[in-house]
Formats: C-alpha cells, structure tokens, sequence
C-alpha cells in the first residue's frame, strides 16, 4: 500500500520548503525476510521505504529535478515490543541524504546553511519518533 505524507513545511530566511513523500508500506509475519536487527520472535513488523519525494518550494535555489544533484533514500521498520505487560513501538529508519550544492548557494551565508540542513534534520527525526 502507498501513502503520500506532507510534512510540516521547514522555514528558512530565503525560502520555505514543504517535504512531501509517497510512502510505501508493507506488512511481514512469522519472522520471514525481516531484516536482520529484528528479532524472530517478533509476529509482524512494518516496513516502509520512500519511493518518491518532493521538496516544494525548493526549486527556485536548487534544481531538485535532476537526480544527480540531489538524492534521498529512506527506508526502516517499526514493530511491536512486549515485556510481561507492557508493550510499546520499536523503530529503525536508515536515511541516505547526497547532494551537490548549486553554485548560487556561494551568495548564502554558511551558518544559514547549516540551519537550513539542522532544520531538515530534525524533521526527518520527528518523522522518525
């Protein structure tokens, strides 16, 4: 089954950008092809992979439309953990993120750059708690 998300948008001082991502999800059982962190004894688990994403509002800065400048690949798990009789959510995402930055970025100071990576940082890991 596939979901699209739209996230919060992130706010920079030159531009907004609103993360949108289709979400592939699917559903494993009786310990078969889990992926190697999960225990066996675990009866199901959830996977999830990004299998398309946007960055709107990006474009005007970066061309976000060539794959060679810009690259993200997310994939995890989540499943259940029980101890007598307690029980929450366990999690595992793996986030890949490789780009070329534009040659108009010169003109961006770096500290406002680096809030600007912070800021997409900290939404993946809101997305991932």
């Amino acid at each position: 089954e596939e979901w699209r998300i739209k996230m919060p948008p992130i706010q920079c001082i030159f531009f907004s950008v609103q993360p949108i991502a289709d979400v592939r999800l699917r559903f494993k059982s009786n310990g078969e092809d889990y992926p190697p962190h999960i225990p066996h004894h675990i009866s199901q688990i959830l996977e999830l992979q990004f299998i398309k994403w946007e960055l709107q509002g990006l474009n005007t800065f970066y061309n976000i439309d060539d794959p060679f400048h810009f690259s993200l690949d997310v994939r995890g798990s989540i499943y259940p953990e029980r101890r007598g009789k307690l029980s929450w959510l366990k999690n595992q995402i793996e986030m890949k993120i490789s780009f070329v930055v534009s040659p108009a970025m010169i003109f961006v100071p770096e500290h406002v750059l680096q809030d600007a990576v912070e800021l997409v940082r900290m939404l993946f890991l809101s997305f991932h708690i």
